[in-house]
């Protein structure tokens, strides 16, 4: 992460990262929840712009050491977007593939 912008030793720059991912796996995993409390489909229960946001979440969990296959209602919405054709074209404008 960015923890070695803000701190100069080695050591606090590693507690900062794990104290980081901690923290960030409790947000996937709330958010996991939410998907599963919705009927697995979508994050409000039914498709809206939220669902767009959380898939962008869903690539940036490859820039950290989780895993989105540790949440598995975050997966299934990552696939089912994936199938979106607007999502399809967007990552298509943008060069970037598909994660699954």
């Amino acid at each position: 992460m960015f923890i070695k912008n803000f701190v100069d030793s080695e050591s606090a720059q590693k507690e900062g990262n794990a104290k980081t991912y901690e923290r960030l796996a409790k947000h996937y995993d709330y958010m996991n929840c939410i998907l599963q409390n919705n009927g697995d489909q979508w994050f409000l229960g039914e498709k809206s712009f939220a669902d767009t946001f959380l898939y962008v979440l869903s690539r940036w969990i490859k820039l950290t050491p989780l895993s989105i296959h540790d949440y598995e209602s975050f997966k299934s919405h990552s696939v089912r977007m994936e199938a979106d054709e607007g999502v399809k074209l967007a990552l298509d404008r943008q060069s970037m593939k598909p994660l699954f």
